[in-house]
């Protein structure tokens, strides 16, 4: 070959479609042998089969022919075709002998492929001359099986095989067409060359796909014997260390990395695992909370004798506090009995204050260190949300005259002058109150009462720290500060809202001269009067019967069979009209009328139960204040005794939000609840910050995931995957899942995959009346439509 030869192969190899037919840019140069061998391999073993298939098939078609087939050259044609078959058996048979003794792998595909090329040349001749010595209908018929012999080339194996096979096949099948008179027309020819050109597509397809899978099975297994490598160094030669326990969570056979890093000998480390990390820190040893002890994932996860991976935890080396990231796993003895824990732990102390550090500047101003706008959000957020009987209040502060600072002095000043600000701040409130910078030199303080004594109090003493003088290197600057204040929920029960009516009362106090204060009044005033009327009223509304029960409608998600009903309070208010619950039940609970309003409900609830198939539960909400009352036990059974339905058929539901105020009364009345046969859920998840170890005190047996976590389905980023971790979690805690706010087809399709949840929300039904309830469940099937969402 010379080199204008050598330069056409060259660029040839290195095209576009050399690469696809070939896959040539799939397969690295190392695994190009080791694929070959697979791949002929498992070609054989097909051709053992297709040997003996094809036999029969020859056979088929020759007695089907009878006369045509003793022709000589059709007969001749035959036996060629039945000796290449036989030929071809005899060769996968003796494969591995061959392989043995045929010098080199590419001589033995050689003869493999030449033995193809030799069979579908034969099956051609065979079908030519039959389609020449037969009439028009036969000829259609020879021309359809020469096709189907084209199809089979689509398997797996080298593609130098099947095209092996292939070639002589198309080339065949064109001769034949030529052969036919009948035939030979344009849209024979084009169906032909069309199907010819898709079977070779095709194989070229598969046989990429087939080569990517080989070589990611080869990496694979290589990078898994590396791994093994690996691990066999890591005890000789990491950084790491080696931790062992016995049944009794012992510490056995302690590693000189490990007395290294605990800066203890090897021969003084034994005892409990948990006691050894804690050392002499009493806070590590003895959290004052339980409900945040620093090893709660770590006790929960070997309670439950399951590995766990990557678990930081601190502990107390040497009187310091580090911290260590744990792998481990379960150990069993011969017996298959738990014999411990084995695993894996590492120092982490420096890449653990970095993310401290790092989640410090997340949440706080790089300037002055308060918190900034986006944390003090969550925590007025969490100041609004229902269940906080205290409220409270928002001060929204502005500087007085600190742009002329700026502008006379340069930002330089500016920033040290922020930060003494700052740190007057600090120190002017208290230590249950939080301040933010928000930016520039606008500031806020969050105080955990809606008090309007407290509020102004607080005023009044950050205007007279703030505008004392400032001196900073002989220079003295004096400004003031304007407060608006605005007290949660009168003046607003969402962040938004009670952010913009403190902007107006900041605006009015800087209207009226600045270093002073102003109150929200107007929306406050309303709202006084609107609770002391209703506080009047709501004796009446219980002893009048102003109130009433509807009901939603829980359904299990695949079969729309209702499950349960929820049972919803609402005040038909002679003036007001309809009340909902959000408005009176506070009140309620202030005025010591909470016990006789649930107790209303849950008259109303089983009165309709009674009424409804057995399979049907209702669900009743329980205040968080209530939850605490020591006769709630006795007065709830009483009801449930005195209407004759049974405990397993009511469900009393707890929102996350009232965890967060629980005491051992709560603890008591839910366990007395739960083992008088009701059901506990858990309401309105994901919006109380409820911890692992609060939920693990609390007997549940539901958990219903918030609509908030619905509603973002589809729209938010990371919607589906935070609701699907959710209910992984209440699943593997055993607990039944109710998906709230499903409002539309769209939501349900999401959560149809998930297995055996619950749903409700105004696909199905809104709240409806009791006599609804029993219309629809009226048949015993007790299984709803999806219905048009409901307007408000």
């Amino acid at each position: 070959m010379n080199k204008q030869q050598q330069s056409l192969v060259q660029i040839i190899k290195q095209s576009r479609l050399y690469n696809a037919v070939w896959a040539t840019d799939v397969v690295p140069e190392q695994l190009v042998a080791p694929i070959a061998i697979e791949g002929l391999e498992l070609r054989i073993r097909l051709t053992r089969v297709a040997s003996i298939a094809g036999l029969l098939v020859a056979g088929a078609i020759a007695i089907d022919f009878g006369a045509t087939t003793r022709r000589p050259a059709v007969l001749a044609a035959f036996l060629l075709l039945q000796l290449t078959y036989v030929a071809l058996f005899c060769f996968t048979v003796a494969w591995p002998l061959v392989r043995r003794r045929v010098a080199g792998f590419d001589r033995a595909r050689v003869l493999f492929n030449r033995l193809l090329f030799a069979l579908g040349v034969f099956w051609a001749a065979y079908l030519i001359l039959l389609m020449r010595a037969s009439g028009p209908a036969s000829q259609a018929l020879i021309l359809s099986i020469m096709c189907g012999l084209i199809s089979t080339t689509i398997a797996a194996g080298p593609l130098s095989s099947t095209l092996a096979f292939w070639t002589p096949l198309t080339a065949g099948a064109f001769i034949a067409l030529n052969v036919s008179h009948d035939l030979w027309r344009p849209v024979f020819v084009v169906s032909v060359a069309i199907y010819s050109a898709f079977v070779f597509f095709t194989m070229v397809a598969v046989n990429r796909r087939m080569l990517e899978r080989s070589v990611n099975a080869l990496e694979l297994k290589r990078t898994s014997e590396t791994i093994q490598m690996l691990l066999r160094d890591f005890e000789e030669n990491a950084s790491d260390w080696l931790w062992e326990t016995d049944a009794a969570l012992n510490l056995v056979h302690p590693s000189a990395r490990l007395a290294e890093v605990a800066h203890r000998p090897a021969g003084e480390i034994r005892g409990n695992l948990f006691d050894f990390m804690a050392g002499t820190d009493a806070a590590l040893a003895s959290p004052a909370d339980p409900a945040i002890d620093p090893y709660a994932e770590l006790r929960r996860q070997i309670r439950m004798r399951r590995p766990f991976r990557d678990l930081v935890v601190p502990v107390s080396a040497a009187g310091e506090r580090r911290w260590w990231s744990l792998t481990g796993k379960p150990t069993l003895d011969h017996e298959g009995a738990f014999a411990g824990y084995r695993g894996v732990g590492s120092d982490v102390t420096a890449m653990q204050r970095s993310r401290q550090r790092i989640d410090f500047l997340a949440q706080h101003d790089t300037l002055t260190e308060l918190i900034n706008r986006a944390a003090f959000g969550v925590l007025l957020d969490r100041a609004l949300a229902p269940g906080n009987a205290c409220g409270a209040a928002l001060l929204y502060l502005d500087l007085d005259q600190f742009k002329a600072v700026n502008d006379s002095y340069g930002h330089g000043l500016g920033d040290i002058l922020l930060r003494a600000v700052a740190s007057r701040l600090r120190n002017a409130i208290r230590e249950t109150d939080t301040a933010a910078r928000l930016g520039g030199d606008e500031f806020a303080v969050l105080l955990p009462s809606n008090s309007r004594i407290d509020a102004t109090a607080m005023a009044d003493r950050i205007i007279e720290r703030l505008s004392r003088p400032y001196r900073f290197d002989g220079v003295s600057v004096e400004i003031g500060v304007s407060i608006g204040i605005a007290l949660a929920p009168a003046d607003g029960d969402r962040q938004d809202l009670l952010f913009r009516n403190a902007d107006l009362a900041l605006y009015r106090a800087k209207n009226d001269g600045r270093g002073t204060w102003r109150l929200f009044d107007q929306a406050m005033d309303r709202q006084v009067q609107n609770q002391r009327s209703l506080r009047r009223d709501i004796k009446r509304a219980l002893h009048d019967g102003q109130l009433f029960v509807e009901y939603q409608p829980v359904v299990c998600l695949r079969t729309r069979r209702i499950r349960s009903v929820e049972a919803l309070v609402r005040w038909r208010h002679p003036q007001r009209g309809i009340i909902g619950p959000e408005d009176f039940i506070a009140i309620a609970e202030r005025c010591g009328l909470i016990g006789a309003v649930t107790r209303h409900v849950l008259t109303e609830a089983a009165s309709l139960a009674i009424r409804l198939p057995s399979s049907v539960s209702v669900a009743i909400n329980l205040s968080a204040l209530h939850l605490r009352e020591a006769l709630l036990f006795d007065q709830l059974s009483a009801v449930i005794s005195t209407s004759g339905l049974a405990p397993e058929r009511v469900e009393f539901e707890v929102t996350e939000t009232a965890l967060l105020t629980t005491d051992d009364r709560t603890i008591d009345n839910l366990r007395r609840l739960r083992r008088f046969g009701c059901r506990i859920a858990i309401d309105d998840f994901g919006t109380g910050f409820a911890s692992l170890s609060t939920l693990r005190s609390f007997p549940f047996d539901r958990l219903k995931i918030d609509r908030s976590f619905i509603h973002e389905l589809g729209r938010a980023e990371n919607g589906e995957r935070i609701v699907k971790a959710i209910v992984e979690f209440g699943q593997t805690l055993g607990l039944l899942i109710t998906v709230e706010g499903v409002e539309t087809e769209e939501h349900a399709a999401m959560l149809y995959g998930y297995r055996d949840i619950d749903a409700q929300g105004y696909l199905f039904s809104p709240p409806v009346s009791g006599d609804r309830i029993v219309a629809i469940t009226g048949s015993g099937v007790a299984t709803i439509a999806p219905a048009e969402p409901a307007t408000m």
